[in-house]
């Protein structure tokens, strides 16, 4: 939002705090019948345009739109939306695989693709030397990086934060080939998750960091990790950050490792046998890990928001000129 100075941050926000914003969610969730007819309403008698990121507000409106879908579903309604709406003059999503699914679901409005970033000043120089302190001496962190870590028997439990995988039938191998390795879990964690870990000296449990100090929790890794086995056409913000911070990364090869496949800063596998081996290899092998971290150095601006800010910003001068 910094970067597209046309468009007027006219946000509902909720709290960040988990149970609190699950409640004022699905308060919005459940009377956006109400409140969107309103704001709309409100909205058109002072627009000539819209930008939006949630299709659920397409009823509403009534004047062209820029539709941004960083996290689409392609569920049957989402689709019906966007296809039936005249009032989509582009639709904006992170990455091809998303913009060919939504063409072969039937949707004809012009898409754009541009990806996640991560803005440069966001490292902080003295949280990443923080940060790094925290290290054992000797120590190679390996780095995973979500919104929430559970188990299968947290509360909650939802199989695109469940590290049952990671915890259970990657890690052993990895940390008995290779004892220097470490894992941190930046992200909140689960309560049976947490006593599942306790007293673990080869797992961190950072816990949950602010948005804007990932980057500098980053800086800290020796190594990035991608293990989420869902295969779906939904691009990794944590995958460019890696990026971006020039960390090289190990992942299940899909669409949300395709960036590192594509700038070639890391190491895409197909199974999970393949997974601890290249982890492995990248843990041993020093000058590798530096060859990898010096190609995302170089392909930097290819997740800078410095550079994406500016095309997105000229895009919605191109399809809702002035």
């Amino acid at each position: 939002m910094p970067y597209l100075h046309r468009v007027d941050s006219l946000l509902l926000v909720c709290s960040d705090r988990r149970i609190m914003r699950g409640l004022q969610f699905r308060a919005l969730d459940s009377t956006i019948g109400l409140h969107g007819r309103a704001l709309f309403g409100m909205a058109s008698r002072s627009y000539r345009y819209g930008f939006i990121t949630n299709a659920k507000h397409l009823p509403f409106i009534d004047f062209p739109v820029v539709v941004d879908m960083d996290d689409p579903f392609f569920t049957e309604w989402e689709v019906s939306a966007l296809r039936s709406s005249r009032h989509v003059a582009a639709l904006v999503v992170t990455n091809e695989a998303a913009a060919g699914r939504y063409r072969e679901l039937g949707l004809t409005c012009p898409i754009h693709v541009i990806g996640h970033g991560l803005r440069p000043s966001e490292a902080d120089p003295a949280l990443a030397r923080k940060m790094r302190e925290r290290k054992r001496p000797d120590e190679l962190t390996v780095g995973y990086v979500a919104a929430w870590h559970l188990t299968e028997t947290d509360r909650g439990s939802d199989a695109l934060y469940n590290v049952d995988h990671l915890i259970d039938e990657l890690w052993p191998t990895v940390v008995t080939a290779c004892p220097r390795a470490r894992l941190w879990l930046v992200g909140g964690v689960g309560r049976a998750l947490e006593r599942k870990l306790e007293h673990r000296p080869d797992i961190e449990l950072v816990g949950h960091v602010p948005a804007e100090e990932v980057p500098a929790c980053m800086a800290a890794f020796d190594v990035g990790i991608y293990p989420r086995r869902i295969a779906h056409e939904r691009s990794s913000v944590k995958v460019a950050q890696f990026v971006g911070c020039a960390v090289p990364v190990v992942g299940y090869r899909g669409v949300p490792t395709e960036l590192i496949s594509r700038l070639e800063c890391g190491l895409t596998v197909d199974s999970a046998d393949d997974f601890t081996a290249a982890l492995v290899r990248l843990l041993d092998d020093e000058p590798l890990r530096s060859r990898l971290s010096a190609k995302a150095r170089a392909a930097a601006g290819q997740v800078d928001w410095n550079v994406l800010g500016g095309a997105y910003a000229r895009l919605l001068d191109d399809v809702l000129p002035i």
